[in-house]
């Protein structure tokens, strides 16, 4: 019966790894729920570098962010190198934009402490495994 079937069939190996498949999951879910929390919460503005930006321009950047999170998480499903890029640059502003935030805002600064931690792990780890981001 195994010479019926090809020799490249008879074997398939998983060219995306599964960690890179749940991050871009992850991403894509973070988009959606910043999407909802937009939509949730109209007059919020997201602190970018210690300021909130009012009127067209701090609506746009509050939408630009999940944008940005459905185009990497997109991405990273196909572990494309264009998508680590991103993400290691999106995660860099994150990580400066949030110190900012937490040395110029009043606190309490418990959920930019945890963001600020997590941005250091996933760095960290993306750097580890940037050789399985592609093309």
């Amino acid at each position: 019966m195994s010479q019926l079937v090809p020799k490249e069939n008879r074997l398939r190996t998983r060219s995306i790894p599964y960690d890179l498949t749940i991050l871009g999951i992850v991403m894509i879910v973070s988009g959606i729920m910043d999407t909802y929390l937009i939509i949730a919460n109209p007059d919020y503005r997201l602190p970018i570098f210690g300021m909130k930006l009012e009127g067209p321009l701090g609506w746009y950047l509050n939408l630009l962010f999940p944008v940005i999170h459905f185009i990497v998480g997109y991405g990273v499903l196909l572990a494309r190198r264009w998508s680590y890029l991103l993400f290691m640059g999106f995660t860099l502003y994150g990580i400066i934009s949030a110190s900012v935030n937490f040395l110029r805002l009043p606190p309490p600064h418990n959920i930019r402490t945890v963001f600020l931690i997590v941005s250091f792990i996933v760095l960290g780890y993306l750097y580890v495994r940037r050789r399985q981001f592609k093309h």
